[in-house]
């Protein structure tokens, strides 16, 4: 049974804490129960005690019904029935107060504003009858009630608009959260799988033509590229479960020799020109252009017909980063709509700069320019 009523209490308070409609529920019963005691003394009480039972019915519909309309023209009733047994100094008009705080509070503005108007109406109506005195105390009370329960609705609408902007903001977090995995993920198995399949390749054929040597260090390429993916997305599933990510397996600029080399070795022609201090290049920047000039050439392992690539970094007045390789003017790439593409370009956003990829004569080209890095890094000497 309590378990019940608390039920309904809560029901009864909408999206209010269950301890408003607990309050505001004891404070109509209270007062229904003093504007009685009040009339005791007259024989009999008939007014009164009908009062009484219509307030007490408004209490039943108030558990069981939303709307606090309802509530408050039983209210309003009940207290015009106890006005037909006047005493000095009613309480009985409070409750007509605390009525219409509640519907302000939890209706809209115009049902609010309804029981307002019927409660003032109700007390305008007992003084002119002559059963009711100081009606002004009565009416300032009513509309003391009105403010304050439409004061209580504003901040729960504010609330609410907070909760959710906030939700939004989280939502999209986790959005670009996921995305910034999903680039990780996909540079990481791309860049490995890609390299990994040539070292197999050249180890096949090796084996096939008697070089053993060769083959055992293609193999030994392959393991080793293939245990550094590994590692990396080890660290990106631990990642998920961690808010702490100081620190990170995460590349830089120095790296992308590396990375050339890894390519070399797999039997893609690179050539790899630059005339800045890798080691100057700050560590997001130095991120995002081992990223790109990673993801560039997974590409051309995947789509070249011909395995080789120019990649050149200069800082005039921006820093720049191009990946160019031979492509068929006829057919060229299919699009430049791929996620390989699509992370690129945000990486470079992030960091304020921007990425192009397209066509260009009989070559493909990736560019990625970062404006006004150019003064952060030295020139190589």
């Amino acid at each position: 049974m309590a378990a019940v009523v608390r039920r309904r209490i809560e029901m009864a308070g909408d999206d209010y804490p269950p301890l408003y409609p607990a309050v505001t529920l004891a404070g109509s019963a209270g007062l229904t129960i003093g504007a009685v005691v009040q009339r005791l003394p007259l024989e009999p009480p008939w007014w009164a005690l009908l009062g009484a039972a219509l307030a007490s019915l408004s209490l039943v519909v108030d558990l069981w019904i939303p709307s606090k309309v309802a509530c408050a023209v039983l209210a309003a009733g009940a207290v015009a029935l106890m006005l037909m047994d006047p005493v000095p100094v009613d309480v009985a008009p409070l409750l007509l107060a605390l009525t219409t705080a509640i519907a302000a509070a939890m209706e809209s503005l115009r049902r609010g504003l309804a029981v307002a108007a019927l409660s003032v109406a109700v007390v305008l109506t007992g003084s002119q009858s002559g059963h009711l005195q100081s009606p002004v105390v009565y009416v300032l009370a009513i509309l003391c009630g009105w403010l304050v329960g439409y004061m209580i609705l504003y901040q729960k609408l504010l609330s609410q608009n907070e909760l959710r902007d906030q939700q939004a903001r989280s939502e999209r977090a986790a959005s670009e959260e996921r995305r910034r995995i999903a680039r990780e993920v996909h540079d990481v198995i791309a860049h490995s799988l890609s390299i990994t399949m040539l070292n197999v390749t050249g180890a096949r054929r090796a084996l096939q033509e008697g070089a053993h040597d060769e083959a055992l260090e293609a193999l030994e390429d392959a393991e080793r590229l293939g245990r550094q993916a590994m590692t990396e997305i080890r660290y990106i599933v631990k990642v998920l479960g961690s808010s702490d990510d100081s620190a990170a397996p995460t590349p830089g600029a120095r790296d992308i020799d590396r990375l050339v080399d890894d390519y070399r070795k797999a039997g893609v022609a690179v050539s790899f020109d630059v005339d800045v201090d890798l080691e100057t290049i700050p560590a997001p920047l130095g991120a995002a252009l081992y990223r790109i000039t990673q993801e560039s050439l997974t590409n051309v392992v995947k789509h070249s017909r011909n395995p080789t690539a120019t990649v050149t970094l200069t800082a005039d007045s921006d820093l720049v980063l191009c990946v160019r390789n031979p492509c068929p003017p006829v057919t060229g790439r299919p699009s430049t709509d791929g996620s390989g593409i699509d992370g690129m370009k945000q990486r470079a956003q992030l960091l304020g700069g921007f990425v192009e990829a397209g066509g260009q004569q009989s070559s493909w080209v990736v560019r990625a320019a970062f404006p006004g890095n150019a003064d952060a890094v030295r020139r190589a000497g």
